[in-house]
């Protein structure tokens, strides 16, 4: 067997490795375009960029095969060029869709790079098997051994090339740096193609007749140009595509930043920027007008140095939680530069690029005025309670010093009327009592308003039978009622329990003044009481008890204060029939002691309805209680 001795034609070796390098710098700008995609972007721009990448690379050997010019006919296998286009569109494929950060991780590095490299290898003796002529090829198992290498240490110099250039939020890789890389990993990735080409032998069966050394033929040579004009076209459209896109963000970029730097500067609440070792790097004016310190006296310089340590323990563990990804919400105080306190609200947030926190921000809210009329307030209210206390106080010892001697007055006109007395003299007397009872109710109730109003009306718990209660307040007003022509009813629901625990005498005074009102505003008709079991559990029962009339009525406008102590209708008859304005103000607040709350629903000339709730015991053994 004859060996031959083939020769390359320059120009297409130098467009291989045009090729070569413009393949590798549209590699590194997907590489750094890939982690900012998701969802379809992301896989079209996997798909579309493996093609590309595996386009170039494949165009970039087989244009370097077709520069190398053998005295024989040669042919190829069109199946073995398709699978050895298809294995470097794989492996970008693999690159791409592992790309999930913008720096790869070793565990990834290593595998990826051993597969990326087993592609390209495997790519260009694929493409060499494919040559059809009729002879033998034989390989140098040194060179192909290092041609392999070399494919391997492209393909981790490529990885590691491309985790290393997208850095921070804030700066770009370098353009030339990009291009001085591609030249390298281009010139490194053609080595590899023409040391694999130097490894290989080509030996003729027979003599044949050959063109002249160093030429080609023009099927070839168009073949090539073909091959490298799509494939440079190809790379140049994702070029002036990147370049494009990168445009359209640097500009985005600025526009966010001068809106962010107006943000920032012009904000009237404190705004600072930290590292995540909780240095502070940069602040706005706000900061200086409301601390009274220079930028100069925070820059560089742990915050904590102005909070106490009570405050230093807040902010640190705001800040932890802040480089975990969780914004907090904090308040603390500094010393301003004369002396004086500063309450802020502050509120820590992280500034996250790339999957973690790079940098912290502060946005505190000076809350000084705030905070002092929050104190001024609580002086007053507390102020407010001390004064009720006293008044109640005042009260209750002025209602027991007056009822005393009053109790005296009306227990003399009891004896005196048992006396011989003229008729005149027993209505002056008469008159001087039923003087003396009004007067002792008003003492009373004053009395009952200013203890519950200072919590000490105690609730006495004892069974009693509500039957028995509801009718001894009907009948006291039962004469007064007959002599007006009313009518008074009074039911009580069947689900209603006989006997009940709760304080009789106070549940007595509301219905007394309920019933009392009703009587004495109704001129036409009758009062009707009903009681019932709202809801019951085991704690007890809420009992509802309902006192309705057909008297005057009460102006809607009138409702709302109708429970506040001394008011009255005005125009009412209340005053003349002798009414304070207290009842239904000691009503409420009997309610609301006993577990219920009081409503009122009226029409005016048509009547009105009381309905009250209060909370009763249960008797689970009725004749013990009875007993």
């Amino acid at each position: 067997m004859e060996q031959l001795q083939g020769t390359y034609y320059m120009p297409l070796v130098l467009l291989s490795v045009l090729i070569s390098i413009f393949s590798c710098y549209c590699a590194l700008e997907l590489y750094d375009r890939m982690p900012g995609l998701s969802g379809r972007s992301r896989a079209a721009w996997s798909i579309f960029g493996s093609m590309a990448m595996g386009i170039g690379i494949w165009s970039m050997h087989f244009i370097g095969l077709l520069a190398f010019h053998l005295p024989s006919e040669v042919g190829y296998d069109p199946l073995l060029l398709i699978v050895s286009l298809m294995l470097p569109m794989l492996a970008a494929w693999t690159v791409f869709r592992l790309v999930k950060g913008k720096l790869l991780s070793t565990l990834r590095l290593v595998p990826v790079g051993l597969f990326m490299g087993t592609a390209i290898a495997g790519m260009h003796y694929i493409v060499m098997a494919s040559l059809r002529f009729h002879g033998t090829i034989h390989y140098n198992p040194l060179l192909v051994t290092l041609s392999v290498i070399i494919a391997f240490v492209v393909s981790f110099a490529a990885l590691s090339l491309a985790s290393s250039y997208p850095v921070s939020h804030q700066i770009r890789a370098s353009l030339w740096a990009k291009v001085c890389a591609s030249v390298l990993l281009g010139a490194a990735m053609a080595g590899m193609h023409y040391t694999g080409m130097l490894a290989a032998e080509f030996r003729l069966y027979g003599r044949e007749a050959a063109a002249g050394p160093g030429e080609i033929g023009p099927d070839r040579m168009l073949m090539a140009s073909w091959i490298g004009a799509g494939t440079l076209l190809l790379l140049l459209l994702i070029v002036v595509n990147q370049a494009l896109e990168r445009k359209y963000a640097l500009r985005l970029a600025e526009l966010n930043k001068r809106r962010y730097d107006s943000i920032f500067e012009h904000n009237p609440d404190m705004v600072c920027l930290f590292d995540i070792r909780g240095r502070l790097i940069r602040i706005n004016p706000a900061t200086e007008r409301i601390t009274g310190y220079q930028a100069e006296a925070f820059l560089n310089k742990p915050f904590t140095r102005f909070l106490n340590r009570r405050d230093t323990l807040r902010i640190r563990y705001g800040f932890s939680k802040a480089l975990q990804g969780t914004p907090q919400t904090v308040e603390c105080t500094i010393r301003h530069k004369d002396g004086q306190p500063v309450h802020l609200s502050t509120t820590i947030v992280p500034l996250s690029a790339g999957g973690s926190v790079v940098d912290i921000y502060t946005i505190s809210k000076d809350i000084t005025t705030q905070k002092r009329a929050e104190r001024e307030l609580l002086q007053a209210k507390r102020a407010a309670e001390e004064a009720a206390k006293v008044k109640s106080e005042f009260l209750a010892i002025m209602s027991h010093e007056i009822r005393t001697p009053l109790n005296g007055v009306i227990g003399m006109g009891q004896l005196l009327l048992e006396t011989e007395l003229s008729d005149e003299q027993r209505n002056y007397v008469s008159i001087m009592n039923k003087s003396g009872k009004a007067l002792l109710s008003v003492i009373n109730d004053v009395l009952d308003l200013s203890k519950m109003e200072s919590g000490k009306m105690p609730l006495v718990s004892e069974p009693f039978d509500v039957k028995e209660c509801v009718s001894e307040v009907l009948h006291l007003f039962g004469l007064q009622a007959q002599q007006r022509g009313l009518r008074m009813n009074w039911s009580i629901d069947p689900g209603m329990p006989e006997i009940v625990e709760g304080d009789v005498n106070r549940l007595r005074q509301v219905l007394l003044n309920l019933v009392s009102n009703a009587v004495k505003f109704t001129e036409i008709g009758g009062i009707d009481v009903t009681v019932r079991k709202r809801t019951q559990d085991e704690g007890g029962l809420i009992m509802e008890c309902t006192v309705e009339d057909t008297g005057i009525g009460i102006p809607e406008d009138a409702i709302p204060r109708l429970f506040q102590p001394f008011y009255q209708l005005s125009g009412s008859g209340a005053r003349w029939e002798g009414g304070t304005g207290l009842g239904l103000a000691i009503c409420k607040k009997l309610v609301e002691l006993m577990g219920g709350d009081i409503r009122v629903a009226s029409v005016p000339g048509q009547g009105t309805a009381f309905t009250f709730t209060v909370r009763m015991g249960i008797l689970h053994d009725v004749r013990a209680a009875v007993r």
